[in-house]
């Protein structure tokens, strides 16, 4: 009993050893992406697909690091035996716990008021951005075939700008809905100001590379701009099969 008691010790003991000497790698790492990017937010550090390679989260967004730190790479790896972008794949992961992170009590959904929604777009949206109104004056025909859309402000001024104080006045609005759908419809709205998460969406935004609205996402991926309503059910139907 004695030696099974001092096996499971060691084998505790070497576990234990294990956890801390990651931990300190996880921290050297992490304080190495800190001298070069110092506003930067690590939420993970995990060894990555390649030998001596550390795959790096910074919110949504993916970097690798050798595990001397001396090395940073930004990019794709693919996996010649399955073709597989592993990068990208763990880009959408990353991006579905941003979306959970935010808040969906905080987007603005559009869902099919048959059913339960087959798939549900996450949009980056700016209230003046001529294809964002586009895509939404379609959006009965995305909820009538079964796609959910949430709203996820993109101010394309930026914070503090004239279209970020319209997003607010939406997202402050009593029916958020209503108010965005008047908004996109060049309708006025009444100004509001409110606890909002409208500077959250944006500064997401950024650390996902929006760079233009609609910015649309599906399961994580991104899937590009405005695409017409029949185009994109056709795409998302394919999926299905």
């Amino acid at each position: 009993m004695m030696k099974v008691r001092t096996a499971i010790f060691m084998v505790l003991s070497l576990f234990a050893a294990i956890a801390t000497a990651d931990t300190e790698l996880e921290v050297r790492l992490g304080n190495a992406i800190k001298t070069v990017l110092p506003d930067a937010e690590v939420t993970s550090v995990l060894p990555g697909p390649l030998p001596g390679l550390y795959e790096v989260m910074l919110g949504p967004s993916l970097l690798y690091i050798s595990e001397d730190g001396r090395y940073l790479v930004k990019g794709d790896v693919f996996d010649l035996q399955s073709l597989e972008n592993i990068s990208k794949n763990r880009r959408a992961e990353a991006r579905i716990a941003a979306f959970v992170s935010l808040g969906i009590e905080d987007m603005i959904e559009f869902a099919p008021t048959k059913g339960k929604a087959s798939h549900t777009l996450y949009v980056y949206t700016d209230i003046d951005c001529a294809y964002c109104r586009k895509m939404h004056r379609e959006i009965e025909q995305l909820n009538d075939a079964g796609i959910a859309v949430r709203y996820l402000a993109y101010p394309r001024t930026g914070i503090g700008g004239e279209s970020y104080d319209k997003a607010v006045s939406v997202w402050c609005a009593a029916n958020r809905k209503a108010a965005l759908t008047a908004a996109k419809g060049g309708k006025a709205i009444k100004s509001s100001v409110c606890a909002n998460p409208v500077k959250d969406h944006y500064r997401m935004g950024e650390a996902m590379g929006v760079r233009g609205t609609p910015a649309v996402y599906l399961d994580g991926e991104s899937i590009g701009g405005y695409i017409p309503a029949p185009e994109m059910i056709r795409i998302l139907n394919a999926r299905e099969g």
